[in-house]
């Protein structure tokens, strides 16, 4: 009940910024452009991610008498995986706050993470059973696990932490040639992740 109280109130102070942006972006009642609303949103969105957290999903409806707002929570719970947040567009998807986290760090954004981790995870779910505990996308690689009928993101690795025999595993030989050197670990030890073929000894799965 805390929980629901909490978020109501924060609700109450994002629908207020919101309309405050809105207030200052538009000043008078007038046919808003799909192109100008486009760049509010990606500029309010941005704000709101930066002043109120990357797990807030925040949508407006423009429309004759200005816009509506729907703001919503991602649902989280805490697990033996840590915590987890449920992604908005995927509903047996979660992902670990060190997934967030990560993505934000190796993106350097403050936007909200989740609706972007969705967007990449649509395309990135058409590889399901090519890698296996990986996904792949063309912004990176996801790590994930199965738990209790839900597909867990335990993480997100983007190219410049990719060795080229990783990035030759996921992507095929021809996608090393495609990028900088500097998107490429020297050799796996650099790089953020092992897939298990790499040890000289895999480890046991727990």
């Amino acid at each position: 009940m805390k929980k629901h109280s909490d978020f109501e109130f924060k609700k109450v102070q994002i629908e207020k910024f919101v309309k405050a942006e809105y207030a200052k972006k538009f000043r008078r009642a007038a046919r808003i452009s799909m192109r100008k609303r486009q760049r509010f949103m990606e500029d309010v969105t941005k704000k709101v991610g930066k002043k109120f957290g990357k797990d807030v999903l925040c949508l407006v409806d423009f429309s004759k008498e200005g816009f509506t707002t729907f703001v919503s929570p991602a649902h989280t719970e805490s697990t033996n995986l840590g915590k987890l947040y449920r992604s908005f567009a995927h509903p047996q998807v979660c992902y670990t706050s060190h997934c967030i986290d990560r993505f934000s760090e190796r993106n350097d954004t403050s936007d909200n993470c989740i609706i972007i981790l969705d967007a990449y995870l649509t395309d990135a779910l058409l590889t399901y059973g090519e890698n296996d505990e990986y996904l792949t996308c063309s912004a990176g690689v996801f790590a994930y696990t199965i738990d209790a009928g839900r597909l867990i993101i335990k993480t997100y690795i983007n190219f410049e932490l990719l060795s080229e025999e990783q990035l030759h595993t996921f992507y095929g030989p021809g996608t090393v040639t495609m990028l900088p050197d500097e998107f490429l670990a020297e050799n796996n030890s650099e790089s953020d992740f092992m897939l298990a073929e790499e040890y000289a000894s895999p480890p046991r799965k727990q």
